[in-house]
């Protein structure tokens, strides 16, 4: 017969982030392997993670070097990274500005087998009403988005971290399918139109052009955590960002 286990199942908040819906939901969750008779069976390809803390050199920069008036900082506080300021208006852009963290060491990451999946990040944050947060990655295959002048491509997807009662760390959950490299400079978004009538595209079933590929997620080589696109005061300390098929796999790491 079946033995009975005393073991207490773990109660972690996810958050899936798309640009369609967002949905908050807590329920228990399986040990991360399960026993068949007598042998224990792992059900899932492992969680990666890509980013931790102190790791990688970051450093902060603003819309302030294209004539903005927005203002940031980016502070490493032993285990996680904080990054706290307010956007404000680019007067000549008639939009909101940004701030930014980016990391700037040379690294290599290959995410490939998780194209399926997305990005797990480990947040909190005090400003849960701010609706700017966005993360970006780069890799050297990624085309350069409409008006960009960087030297690579980059994805971008927006989150958001709801409030959280004892200040506890989130995890949210960012589809893969939900970054497009075709983002506007003028508000970070793959939804929008520019100035110049140019109609940025996201990553849909319709335009699969935009969406990250298994060949690009394996040489993943920059994140930028923003603060773009909506005026306002905003604080976000992030922990951990995790590439993993499923939001269940990688919550116990959280």
């Amino acid at each position: 017969g079946l033995e009975a286990f005393g073991r207490r199942f773990r109660t972690h908040q996810i958050i899936f982030s798309s640009t369609s819906l967002r949905t908050t939901m807590r329920f228990s969750l399986l040990p991360l392997t399960y026993f068949s008779g007598l042998v224990l069976v792992q059900s899932f390809l492992d969680p990666m993670t890509l980013i931790s803390f102190p790791g990688v050199k970051w450093i902060e920069n603003n819309d302030p070097i294209m004539g903005g008036r927005s203002h940031g900082n980016w502070t490493v506080i032993g285990n996680y990274g904080l990054l706290q300021g307010t956007v404000s208006n680019v007067s000549f852009l008639h939009a909101p500005g940004f701030c930014r963290a980016m990391t700037v060491s040379v690294f290599f990451k290959d995410a490939s087998k998780y194209l399926e999946g997305g990005l797990m990040i480990s947040v909190r944050t005090t400003t849960p009403n701010f609706e700017g947060f966005k993360l970006s990655f780069g890799t050297p295959r990624t085309p350069v988005h409409h008006g960009g002048h960087e030297m690579e491509g980059s994805y971008k997807a927006k989150f958001r971290v709801p409030a959280s009662a004892n200040y506890e760390w989130q995890s949210v959950f960012i589809k893969f399918s939900e970054f497009s490299y075709d983002w506007s400079d003028y508000t970070g978004e793959c939804t929008t139109k520019d100035p110049d009538g140019y109609q940025h595209q996201c990553c849909t079933t319709e335009t699969p052009q935009f969406c990250p590929t298994s060949k690009r997620l394996a040489g993943i080589n920059s994140f930028n955590i923003w603060a773009e696109g909506i005026e306002g005061d905003f604080h976000l300390e992030i922990k951990e960002i995790v590439a993993t098929l499923s939001p269940t796999a990688a919550a116990i790491l959280v």
